[in-house]
Order: C-alpha cells, then structure tokens, then sequence
C-alpha cells in the first residue's frame, strides 16, 4: 500500500470539514430526523436487553449472597440461643444441687417445665412430673436454690400444675428477715409482683430486706418449708393503713418466672 501524497490528505482532511459541516446544518434543519429515528428503533430494543440481562445477571447474584449471609446470621442467632439456654439450665441445676446439699433432710424431686398458661390470664407453669412420680397438691416449688416460686395446684399422672406465688389467687405466710411475720399476696391480676402485708405499723423495714417464708407454727402455710426466699422488700413502696394498725411493702422476686427451664418440688422438709 503507498503512502497518500500530502496534496490528497489535505483534500481528505477538506472533504472531512465539509462533510461535518453538511451533517452539522441538516442535524440544525432536523433534515436527518427520520434517520436519527429509524436508527433508535433499531438500537434501543438491543441495548434494553442488554442492559437488563446485566440488571438480573446483577441482582440474582446479590440477592443469592443475601440469602446466603441470611441463613447464616439466622443460625449464628439460634445456636447463641441454645447455648445460652443451656448454660441457663446448667446454672439452675447448679443451684439445685446446692439446696440439696444444704438441706440433706429434705427429700427433693428435680422436674423440667414444660408449659405455660396459653392464654395468660393465670400465672402458672406446667412441670413434666406427676402422680407417678410421688408429685401431691400443695406442695412446695423452688427454683434456682432456695427461692420459693408456688405451690402444686393440679396433679396428672406424669405431669403437675404449679401456680406461681405471683398469681392474684396466691398467698403465702411470711416473715421479714428481720422477724417480723404478714401474709404475702401475688398481685399479677392487679398489674405488679408481691405485697407483704398485715406488718406491724411501727415494724421499721430495711432497704431490699429479704422476705421469707414463714416457719411458725402458727403462721406456716400447709407443706411450705419455713425460710425460703420470696424476694426482696423495696421501701419506696410502703403503704400504711391507719384503720387496721398495719403497713403493707411491696416485694420484688429474685427470679425471673419467664426464664425457669428447671424447678425442685420439696417432697419432704424432714418435719
């Protein structure tokens, strides 16, 4: 191939000018509308597909890794759950095994809770031991050591209700740590914890005091050892009757009911 004389570049360059320069005054007359339409008929179409097939190539990718980083949050979640479930329940039976220890008379039986009032309107918990297992009505539950949470309400034959102390339909007698005897009243129905009342007025209560359960002889509830905790009295709300002689504190449980996975039913206290 030879090379172009300098004579036929510069027409080359002239014939360039003067071609732009022609398209240039048309495009300004919109002479070459109909050209310019013709051609984004044909090419849009294609470059639409194009553009989506890259779109969707793009978004099942990201959407497939978002799945992916999903199902493995979502499994970190639960086995974080389950091990804190199981460092609850060994915590718990921890503790059972203590009582055990600190009272070698009483004749104890472990149980897993099993349910819970469905409707919420009672304030119980249902235990996977029953009749079968020596399980009576009336008898004492604790949880996480020595904490008194209710009594046997309703016995099957391998299962047991157990109402919690904080059911309105409760009662328990009491003593102040410091001696002083009342009754104490679960309040769920009325929207709180405990109350320990009928306490002598004069009775001066100190700040997260323990309220246990009575051990009088007198004063005792049926088959519920004396000295289990029940919680502790908070003196920001005392209320006294000036009619009846008495004041009443409300008392705030050391245990939370929601999160028992193991509960001791006292057989025997050895009395």
């Amino acid at each position: 191939m030879t090379a172009l004389s300098t004579r036929q570049t510069i027409a080359l360059v002239l014939l360039f000018v003067a071609t732009s320069l022609t398209f240039i005054q048309l495009d300004n007359r919109r002479a070459l509308d109909p050209i310019k339409s013709a051609l984004e008929a044909v090419i849009s179409p294609v470059a639409r597909t194009v553009d989506n097939a890259g779109d969707r190539g793009g978004d099942s990718a990201l959407e497939r890794e978002l799945a992916v980083v999903k199902a493995e949050r979502d499994r970190a979640l639960a086995e974080n759950a389950e091990l804190k479930a199981g460092q609850r329940e060994m915590e718990q039976l921890r503790l059972q095994a203590k009582l055990q220890q600190e009272k070698p008379a009483w004749k104890m039986l472990q149980a897993r809770v099993i349910g819970s009032d469905p409707t919420g309107q009672q304030m119980f918990m249902t235990i996977d031991k029953g009749a079968r297992d020596g399980i009576e009505d009336g008898m004492a539950v604790v949880a996480q050591g020595p904490n008194y949470i209710g009594q046997v309400t309703q016995v099957g034959d391998r299962t047991a209700r157990v109402m919690l102390i904080i059911d309105g339909s409760q009662t328990v007698g009491a003593t102040l740590e410091g001696g002083a005897d009342g009754v104490v009243y679960g309040l769920s129905r009325r929207g709180g914890w405990l109350d320990l009342r009928h306490l002598d007025r004069d009775e001066t209560i100190g700040e997260g005091e323990l309220v246990l359960t009575n051990d009088s002889p007198s004063l005792r509830t049926a088959r519920v050892p004396g000295g289990l905790i029940i919680g502790r009295a908070d003196i920001t709300k005392i209320t006294r009757d000036p009619q009846a002689d008495s004041q009443t504190v409300q008392v705030v449980p050391l245990v939370n009911y929601e999160k028992l996975q193991v509960v001791t039913v006292v057989l025997t206290d050895g009395e």
